[in-house]
């Protein structure tokens, strides 16, 4: 089957194909290749293309609508997948989360990479990922409509004389299906392809089997000491996970009673529904509570992993819950369900195949892992910055004027912290020596700055991206929610531009006079000519790679605002503050009061001392890798920049050419910008990705800027009386 006719629009080569498929299906043959080769021909090349796979889709419903022996034919394929093969890890495992933890099941998912496990054939999940074996497979599927999935299973015809009755065996089953075969219409093709009774006993008594697996393993996560920590109410008093565990199992055997016995009617599962509520309101809970004392990683995975296996129970319940027309594999025409049932059996079942095979068909991507997992503690840790960066923010003229104050005193600071890095570097060191030596002056420097409560204008972008993340999670597409985000737009530029320029006008001064001091204390100029001419070009944005080394620094703030947002989540998750309180040696060696003191002042600021400790090593450590490797890698920092600058230029007694001022003006200009959008991007990027919001008025967002800036550009660099809005508001 070429290419051509796999991928051709026409229905008519789609129709051709699939006849050719169900040419090679026969009832002796595996019904696992043949559903291979079905789902090729159904799978378009690209996975986003979801018109094209329903209207393939649709070809193969016409198909076995209107021809009695490929219906047959099919129907027989998928009852001879189920029959005779371990159902229960199916129903059981597949999408769901392993109890290994996230480290070991990346790790296994490492090495399955290297050397891929080996499929088992007779086990349905195995042979499910083989039909489906690409990852992106789940995309198609969902790309077609729930109405074509329903015709599908409607067409196949499976609910025709597919009652299970109370008190008969499996044997029983078969024999009366190819008994009563003969004297049919078409007796000989249902005689030859039939014998679903059986084949649907089987499954439901494994489904049952796999429904104890599920119960049993949610009412052990429950009890995880990590989970009853953020709610102790589940200790205290009964839990409604080992209550849905007894009443799963109890459920399970008066199913298991009514289908081999038929003793008694099937036990009512509404209770056990609402136990399946109350497991999830404890979630709730859990996660409301995280987000004010933290969140760990193990936390994080085993709240996912609970999520999914009450979700998967609940489908099951509810297939399994269908009142005297118990089946699997089945149409759902003319079931009766319960009344607490609002889907028929079909779409159930396809709700939960359509999990299945998302799950299987991920279940070895390492990136799926990371991002899924890691998605969700991002959510803890951003929001844990953005409670950080909405100090950053500035509307009314007070807080703008504040702004300028700490920017300059920050700058002030990174212009002593130039003239250390100049010192350090003419010290005879090894390579890790440098490194060492930058990354104290860096890191200590950012850490006295903040303890001064000032603002160095490159951390911004890594704390208030997850404030405007949150505003666009709240976005409704009303023109008024777009309005209050333009505001706060305005309101961020405004405070960024303040915090750039501040810091740049006083580091550029203050190194011109550190350079004149030392060069009258020691009696020559601070640094080479050599030297300076260097620094210089290095800020030079045509003739360098000062940009390109401008967004390395974007990274290195970026993953600074993370780590500064997983600090504050942990002293919040480990309880720093008490622990600290607590401890005997620092209560002897400060006192009672001063260590009250400091446990609170470390507990409020954890974070933001991490976040710049760490910034100021990845500084140093990005230029130290590219003089150890030879790599054109290093960093420029707006801040920094301005400081080398004045020095280099006052070494030089301004002996530079108006051009090359300017030119490395205008470098250091662009340097503050790619710092800010990079770093501004990434953290948007993930802040909004954590929480699961898209933003689709981004024209509309620009319009509104464009023409706030035509009516008043005043309002982008100094606040004005009608946009005096608190920025509490914001969130």
């Amino acid at each position: 089957m070429t290419d051509t006719l796999l991928n051709s629009k026409q229905p008519a080569y789609v129709e051709s194909a699939l006849n050719n498929v169900f040419d090679i299906m026969s009832p002796d043959g595996d019904a696992g290749s043949q559903l291979i080769a079905l789902v090729g021909v159904l799978r378009p090349r690209d996975a986003d293309d979801g018109a094209l796979a329903a209207e393939r889709f649709g070809t193969l419903c016409n198909i076995i609508e209107h021809d009695e022996f490929r219906r047959l034919a099919l129907r027989s394929c998928l009852l001879r997948l189920f029959a005779d093969r371990k159902q229960v890890s199916f129903f059981a495992d597949s999408g769901i989360l392993p109890n290994s933890g996230f480290f070991s099941e990346l790790w296994r998912r490492i090495v399955h990479r290297i050397f891929p496990a080996i499929s088992d054939p007779d086990s349905l999940k195995d042979c499910v990922n083989l039909i489906f074996h690409r990852r992106d497979d789940h995309v198609w599927l969902e790309g077609i409509p729930v109405d074509l999935k329903l015709r599908f299973w409607q067409a196949l015809g499976m609910s025709a004389n597919d009652g299970i009755e109370a008190g008969k065996s499996q044997g029983e089953f078969a024999g009366e299906l190819n008994g009563e075969s003969q004297g049919e219409p078409n007796g000989e093709l249902k005689g030859k392809y039939g014998g679903q009774q059986a084949v649907l006993l089987d499954s439901i008594l494994q489904m049952l089997s796999a429904c104890d697996v599920l119960a049993i393993r949610i009412g052990a996560m429950g009890l995880e000491p990590e989970l009853a920590r953020l709610s102790p109410r589940i200790e205290e008093r009964d839990s409604p996970f080992v209550a849905l565990s007894c009443e799963a199992q109890q459920l399970s055997t008066a199913y298991r009673k009514y289908l081999g016995e038929g003793e008694s009617p099937v036990e009512d599962e509404r209770q056990l529904m609402v136990l399946i509520d109350q497991c999830r309101e404890v979630i709730v809970r859990v996660r409301a509570r995280a987000a004010s004392i933290g969140t760990s990683l193990s936390l994080t995975y085993l709240l996912w992993r609970l999520e999914q296996s009450l979700r998967r129970l609940e489908i099951m319940v509810r297939m399994l819950s269908m009142r005297h027309q118990v089946a699997v594999v089945s149409s759902g025409a003319g079931l009766e369900t319960t009344p607490s049932d609002n889907q028929t059996l079909p779409a159930l079942w396809v709700d939960f195949l359509g999990h299945a095979v998302q799950g299987e068909g991920q279940r070895q991507s390492i990136r799926e892992h990371i991002s899924r997992t890691i998605g969700l503690l991002a959510l803890r840790v951003t929001e844990n910055a953005s409670r950080t960066g909405e100090h950053y923010i500035t509307a009314t003229r007070e807080e703008y004027l504040e702004m300028w104050r700490s920017a300059m005193g920050a700058g002030f600071i990174v212009g002593f912290m130039s003239l250390l890095k100049v010192y350090s570097s003419l010290a005879p060191l090894a390579p890790l020596g440098f490194f060492a030596a930058y990354s104290l002056n860096y890191a200590f420097g950012f850490m006295l700055i903040h303890v001064l409560h000032l603002t160095l204008a490159t951390k911004q972008p890594a704390m208030t991206a997850s404030t405007i993340a949150g505003a666009i999670g709240e976005i409704r597409g009303r023109m008024r929610d777009v309005e209050k985000l333009a505001t706060l737009v305005v309101d961020l530029i405004r405070s960024q531009i303040a915090a750039i320029l501040g810091n740049v006008f006083i580091a550029i001064p203050t190194a011109i006079l550190i350079s004149f001091v030392v060069a009258r204390i020691s009696g020559q100029p601070l640094m080479s000519a050599e030297k300076a001419h260097k620094l210089i070009h290095e800020l030079s944005p045509f003739n360098s790679l000062a940009l390109f080394h401008a967004a390395i620094a974007g990274v290195c703030l970026f993953i600074a605002g993370l780590i500064s947002g997983y600090y504050d989540n942990l002293a919040a998750y480990e309880r720093i503050r008490e622990r600290i309180e607590h401890t005997k040696w620092l209560r002897a060696l400060l006192g009672p009061t001063r260590l009250s003191r400091f446990a609170v002042y470390l507990d409020d600021n954890l974070g933001a001392l991490a976040g710049n400790f760490f910034l100021g090593v990845m500084l140093a450590l990005v230029g130290t890798i590219g003089f150890m490797t030879g790599l054109p890698i290093d960093v420029r920092h707006v801040t920094l920049s301005s400081a080398n600058f004045g020095l280099a230029w006052a070494s030089l007694e301004f002996a530079v050419d108006a051009a090359t001022v300017g030119e490395t003006l205008l470098g250091i200009a662009l340097v503050g910008l790619v710092n800010l959008l990079v770093s501004f991007a990434l953290a948007l990027w993930v802040a909004m990705r954590a929480r699961g919001v898209g933003f689709s008025q981004t024209r509309m967002l620009a319009s509104i800027l464009l023409r706030r800036f035509s009516s008043s550009p005043r309002q982008f660099f100094w606040p004005t009386q009608t946009l005096v809005v608190d920025t509490n508001k914001h969130q």
